[in-house]
């Protein structure tokens, strides 16, 4: 792993440590269930970032070795997006259920970290609708796809990301291999606007 992205990382995993000590000591005073809620997403979203750096670390350090099945997409997209209901409640989360194969072969657990930091950044762009699908392409590779109707890429933020979605995204997919075949990912604007993420596994 980068030592500078590393470095980055955990100041940002401090940073938020920092905002929920906040967040629970001003419950202590007073406590209401908007508190409560906003320090457990706080704690939700500093759980994912933790384990994101772990996956990544072991990644860098020891190799990531997918554990590849064989998953009904539907399924699979189904409990993901039940997971991530709550985030934006004003947001439409939908999946495109066209096009989707009965049976794909990949590591759900990993495949389920990926999607939830494409979702978790789609979430902080979209405008008001999110739609994830899964699909068959040439050669045999599994494409799972994140797009929103945000403003697209290049969009500036008051907090600058760390990085760490895409460098896990990257590492989760090239941990599925067959053959001489590689997973891969990319992340481009769309024609109507907004931002697609595409995660391909052999």
């Amino acid at each position: 792993m980068d030592i500078k992205l590393a470095a980055v990382i955990i100041h940002d995993i401090k940073n938020a440590l920092g905002v929920l000590e906040g967040e629970l000591q001003d419950m202590t005073v007073n406590p209401t269930r908007e508190q409560a809620l906003l320090a457990h997403e706080t704690c939700s979203s500093l759980h994912e970032k933790l384990i994101g750096f772990l996956t990544l670390y072991k990644a860098s350090s020891q190799g990531l070795n997918a554990r590849v099945e064989p998953v009904n997409p539907e399924d699979f997209l189904d409990g993901l997006l039940r997971e991530h209901a709550d985030r934006r409640p004003e947001l439409s989360v939908t999946i495109d259920r066209r096009n989707m194969p009965i049976l794909g072969f990949f590591d759900e657990n990993l495949v389920g970290l990926a999607l939830e930091a494409a979702l978790q950044n789609a979430t902080r762009f979209a405008r008001s609708r999110i739609e994830v699908g899964c699909v068959k392409e040439d050669a045999g590779y599994l494409a799972f796809i994140v797009r929103d109707d945000g403003t697209g890429l290049g969009t500036k933020e008051d907090k600058p990301s760390t990085g760490l979605g895409m460098e896990l995204c990257r590492a989760i997919a090239q941990a599925h291999r067959k053959g001489e075949q590689c997973g891969s990912i990319s992340l481009g604007n769309r024609p109507e606007g907004g931002a697609e993420f595409r995660l391909r596994v052999p």
